[in-house]
């Protein structure tokens, strides 16, 4: 499956100099929205990769339900339904592109010579490329999805067999393996960007050190360091038993003992706390102030501004798990396994100078992960954990109200659901009325600290 690409980028507020305020200002808001619209994008590639697996199984629900394949002859097969689902996807793809481009234009439009202009540029080039890709891929689909609707006609025809169901079945898996191949360059392009922004940050982050402000401003971060590391905070006290534990295939929250409570769901915020507008300590104080709990899955690479130190100190304090979500978001699957570890030991390293306190949780970037990522988490005592469902990256649900709706009544709401959020404005929002609406169905927020993890070893 393709990753769930988001472009991850933060404009440190050191960088705000008075000459370049306002485009510093307008870049971060334009790189937010850029991160928005293609995680979009990617979301829903992903989607379509889902509903050919769910086909999949509609097929052998035929097999078994529908000897004479009479639901194809009527129409009423739900493999129809899920060909129409696929279209109305490639169309939103194609519009989410089209506003893509609209935002990239915007991006590689400013000209305040203090930013790292050719940088941006280039990652506008390698976004032009993504697009052209992206459309080509789905000019494919269509084609593939056109060929798909001959073939589930063809199984209605009144001269239809098994063997005809069979081959044609056969015709239409080969097809999804090449609208599969076809993704390679659109996965190349991601892996690019990635590259890019990091090379981004760091040139922003260079130009963060110069200025007599951006300078006091780094000597009293130090100091700040220096104090919070001589305290030494207290680790927290791990529970004497588990309750539950993390479902490996579907990162689902299941309970420990057969009688245990099924009924539950797990809060995660992921990104967290990206700054300079990071809305986490919200968010936490309004989970907290609803007796529920959750894990804030962090980025290392926010660790190095001492307001996101800050605000993951508090959070930490008020007796969340802090998660593990790598150190530059990339996918692991194209990283070598000392690579892996860096990204992995150097944010753990990070939070427990911060919290006193290893994390025992990682979500790999994308939801890619391999054989090395589970050795190095299983060596750091850690449990890896994906997601059921998230919204908040979609643009419809970009509001409050939108946004606690689908999460509370979306299909894949079920027992032990691990539900996905991020540092968002709408995410904070709606945070309050998820947790209501969650327990108004009788679903409890389960506790992280009564989720087991693996003994640690040296590494």
């Amino acid at each position: 499956m393709l990753r769930g690409k988001k472009i991850a980028l933060v404009f440190a507020g050191a960088l705000v100099l008075s000459a370049c305020a306002d485009q510093v200002k307008e870049a971060t808001e334009t790189v937010n929205q850029l991160k928005t619209e293609e995680t979009e994008i990617v979301s829903q590639m992903n989607e379509l990769q889902q509903l050919e697996i769910a086909l999949q199984k509609t097929f052998d629900e035929s097999l078994t339900s529908d000897e004479e394949l009479k639901t194809f002859k009527d129409g009423s097969a739900a493999v129809f339904s899920n060909l129409e689902e696929r279209r109305a996807i490639v169309d939103s793809i194609e519009s989410a592109l089209e506003d893509l481009t609209e935002t990239k234009t915007d991006f590689t439009a400013f000209d305040e010579e203090t930013l790292p202009l050719d940088q941006m540029q280039a990652i506008g080039e390698t976004l032009d490329l993504f697009s052209e890709n992206s459309l080509a891929y789905l000019a494919a689909y269509r084609d593939s999805l056109d060929k798909e609707e001959e073939l589930l006609t063809g199984f209605g025809a009144d001269d239809a067999t098994f063997d005809t169901f069979f081959a044609g079945i056969e015709e239409i898996n080969l097809n999804a393996e090449t609208n599969q191949t076809n993704l390679a360059p659109i996965a190349e392009n991601l892996t690019t960007l990635d590259a890019q922004l990091v090379e981004l940050e760091a040139a922003i982050a260079a130009i963060g050190t110069e200025g007599s402000a951006a300078a006091d401003s780094s000597a009293g971060a130090e100091e700040s360091s220096e104090a919070a590391a001589a305290e030494k905070p207290a680790k927290k006290v791990e529970p004497v038993n588990y309750e539950y534990r993390i479902n490996p295939e579907i990162s689902t929250v299941q309970p420990i003992a057969e009688d245990g409570n099924a009924k539950v769901a797990l809060l995660t915020f992921d990104d967290a706390p990206q700054q300079p507008n990071s809305y986490t300590v919200e968010i936490a104080e309004t989970v907290k102030s609803k007796e529920a709990n959750a894990i804030f899955f962090v980025m290392g690479q926010f660790l190095t501004n001492e307001q996101a130190r800050e605000d993951i100190k508090t959070v930490y304090d008020m007796g969340f798990e802090i998660g593990n979500h790598s150190y530059s978001h990339p996918d692991f699957q194209s990283l070598t396994y000392e690579e892996q570890l860096e990204e992995i030991k150097s944010t753990n390293d990070l939070i427990e100078e911060i919290t006193g306190e290893r994390p025992r949780f990682l979500r790999a970037p994308y939801g890619q992960y391999n054989d090395d990522t589970t050795a190095i988490a299983a060596a750091e005592g850690m449990t890896i954990m994906n997601w059921t469902y998230g919204y908040d990256w979609v643009e419809e649900f970009m509001e409050g109200t939108a946004l606690a709706d689908v999460m509370v009544n979306s299909k894949y709401l079920g027992d032990g659901a691990n539900l996905l959020m991020h540092d968002r404005p709408w995410t904070n929002d709606a945070i309050g009325a998820i947790i209501d609406g969650l327990r108004a169905k009788d679903i409890t927020i389960v506790d992280p600290n009564v989720i087991e993890s693996p003994e640690r070893e040296e590494m």
